[in-house]
């Protein structure tokens, strides 16, 4: 190994070797270049770092700069080589420090990594785990086998999602839940209490999974009952529901004729499928999986539901199938759509006699008041109470208690009749034939 002055002539006129070439500076022991075999020319310094007792001295190498003339030149490499070699004259070791350093900055480097990626872990958590994600997972894995799943997923749909999706679960406080309630009972107080009977069970379903701690229904008492409804339809309301019911089409137009006609229930109606329907004998059989009572039932249907039933395709097992699985659903954007064709077919009414357009829109009226018209329907036409509520296939009022209990008679004859007899009222009321009906309106 030479030794000789560095200048930067000297280190400009230095050729590479077979192998690394090193020169020694002359004027700063421990200071000197290598020269690689692909002609770059490093600065460095070499020392022995100070041994423990017992250990042997180790050869250090710091790599000062490569020479360039601008930024690295013989001065100011001998002027940095000085700064390192001046702690190694006081027993130091500036290659340890220096690993060190590295080592410390790679831990800093790993930590950061790590905290980084532990972010983008709970991001990606608290994102499945948001309440709109978990109310879809719930939806899927227990509603979609409930008879009326589809039902409840709506109600969760409807409120709860948008007022708390993209929040955590555990973000959810009993107050948020009071106050979703409130604002639902604002409009309508029999919604509000279903939803709260939905919100229960799905935040259970969260506590059992370890989601959160305490249920954030806990505690909350369920909104009350609503007042029960006694809307009945007069004569020229089931007049207007049917015939602007034409405008709905296929499914709904026949849906709302035959839950007027039968006065059975909606889901019921809608989920009609065919190897209920006994056409030859004229009757429609309700499993007791699909009764909301869990009790089979048999429904006489009068000539003018066969009539509707006649009309009817078969494009799969249901009568009135969905878009895409299952029977047809979608009732509260239907119900809308339908009211404002009742208003055109009042407004195309008093054009066509020549009045005023009504001042007034319908009063107010449910899916469930056509069931309930049906119901005061075939009263009025003179059948007893115990009667109507078999067709109704009810469990309850005259058909309660000891009654319920040991009274096993189906009335078959009575409830066909009492159909039929409704059946014949409604095509004369939709046909504008029928007297003024004993079925009034009461007050809603």
């Amino acid at each position: 190994m030479a030794k000789i002055k560095l200048t930067d002539g000297l280190v400009d006129g230095l050729e590479a070797g077979p192998g690394d070439l090193y020169v020694w500076d002359s004027a700063l022991p421990r200071f000197g270049l290598r020269i690689t075999p692909a002609g770059a020319k490093i600065y460095l310094v070499q020392y022995r770092a100070k041994a423990a007792p017992g250990e042997k001295p180790k050869t250090r190498r710091i790599t000062i700069g490569q020479h360039d003339g601008e930024m690295w030149n013989v001065t100011k490499a001998r002027a940095a080589a000085r700064k390192l070699l001046a702690p190694v004259d006081l027993g130091n070791d500036p290659f340890a420090d220096r690993e060190a350093e590295r080592q410390a900055l790679h831990l800093e480097r790993l930590a950061a990594q790590e905290a980084e990626a532990a972010q983008r872990r709970e991001t990606i958590r608290r994102e499945q785990e948001t309440f709109a994600v978990l109310a879809e997972a719930y939806i899927e894995r227990r509603l979609d086998k409930r008879r009326s799943g589809a039902e409840a997923a709506r109600l969760l749909r409807y409120d709860a999602v948008p007022a708390w999706g993209s929040r955590h679960i555990s973000e959810i406080r009993r107050g948020d839940v009071t106050e979703l309630l409130e604002s639902i009972a604002s409009r309508s107080a029999a919604v509000a209490r279903q939803t709260y009977a939905e919100l229960r069970p799905l935040f259970d379903w969260c506590v059992a999974r370890e989601l959160i701690a305490v249920s954030p229904c806990a505690s909350i008492t369920a909104p009350p009952r609503p007042a029960a409804r006694d809307r009945v339809l007069a004569d020229d309301e089931l007049r207007l529901i049917w015939a602007a019911a034409e405008g709905l089409g296929f499914p709904f137009a026949p849906i709302f004729r035959l839950l007027m006609l039968t006065g059975q229930r909606r889901a019921e109606v809608a989920g009609m499928e065919w190897s209920e329907i006994d056409l030859e004998a004229g009757v429609w059989r309700i499993p007791a999986e699909r009764a909301k009572n869990k009790q089979s039932h048999e429904v006489d249907l009068s000539p003018e539901a066969l009539a509707l039933l006649a009309d009817i395709p078969k494009l799969g097992p249901h009568l009135f199938p969905a878009r895409g699985k299952g029977p047809a659903r979608g009732f509260s954007a239907t119900k809308r759509r339908l009211d404002g064709l009742i208003e055109d077919l009042r407004a195309r009414e008093a054009r066509e006699a020549d009045l005023e357009p009504p001042a007034e829109p319908l009063r107010s009226w449910r899916i469930h008041d056509l069931r309930r018209t049906a119901a005061t329907g075939m009263a009025a036409l003179a059948f007893p109470p115990h009667v109507v509520e078999r067709v109704l296939n009810h469990v309850s009022g005259t058909q309660s208690g000891l009654v319920g209990v040991y009274q096993r008679h189906e009335y078959r004859e009575e409830r066909k009749a009492a159909l039929v007899a409704w059946g014949r009222r409604v095509a004369a009321v939709v046909a504008g034939e029928a007297a003024p009906s004993n079925v009034h309106r009461l007050r809603a």
